[in-house]
C-alpha cells in the first residue's frame, strides 16, 4: 500500500493552520490564547480540536501543548477540528501581558480581545493569521486582529 498514493487530494478540512508572525520587542512573548466557540456560543477549545504548534524558525518539529493553546509571535498552531462551524478569538489577559507599557499612560490596562473569525470545515481556509493592533502612530495598543490575508 501506497500511503501517499491512498491519500485524499487536497485540504484536509478539518485542518486549520493559525499563524502569528513576529512582532517588535517584547511583543513577540506576549501569548494569546485560543477560544473556540460554537455556533449557540459554547465553548468548545478543548473538545472540538486538538492542537499543536511549530516554530517558524524551526519547521517541520511539532510540540505539543502542556495546558493552554496559545500563540506566541514566529508560531504556528495546527487545529485538527471537529466537523461543523466555530467562532475562533484569542485574547490576552492582563495578567499575561508581560509588563506591557501603554503608549496613553492614563489608559487603565484590559483584557486584548480580537475579532472573532467564524469558521466552517465544510468551506475551509487552510491558513489564518494574527496579528496585535496598533495606533496611527505605530505603537502598539491592545487588541488583535484574526484574518485569513496575510498583513505586511
Amino acid at each position: 500500500m501506497d500511503a501517499v498514493k491512498d491519500m485524499p487530494a487536497g485540504h484536509d478540512k478539518t485542518s486549520l493552520i493559525i499563524y502569528r508572525p513576529e512582532n517588535k520587542g517584547v511583543m513577540n512573548d506576549i501569548r494569546c490564547y485560543l477560544k473556540l466557540t460554537d455556533m449557540d456560543g459554547k465553548d468548545v477549545t478543548y473538545t472540538a480540536c486538538t492542537a499543536t504548534y511549530e516554530w517558524a524558525s524551526i519547521p517541520n518539529v511539532v510540540n505539543q501543548y502542556k495546558k493552554k493553546y496559545f500563540l506566541s509571535g514566529g508560531m504556528a498552531m495546527h487545529l485538527k477540528l471537529k466537523k461543523g462551524r466555530y467562532n475562533i478569538t484569542l485574547t490576552t489577559p492582563v495578567d499575561q501581558q508581560a509588563n506591557f507599557t501603554y503608549s496613553d499612560p492614563s489608559t487603565v490596562p484590559f483584557d486584548w480581545q480580537s475579532n472573532t473569525f467564524t469558521y466552517d470545515t465544510q468551506n475551509p481556509t487552510k491558513v489564518i493569521f494574527v496579528y496585535p493592533t496598533y495606533n496611527e502612530n505605530g505603537f502598539y495598543n491592545g487588541s488583535w486582529i484574526v484574518d485569513y490575508r496575510e498583513h505586511k
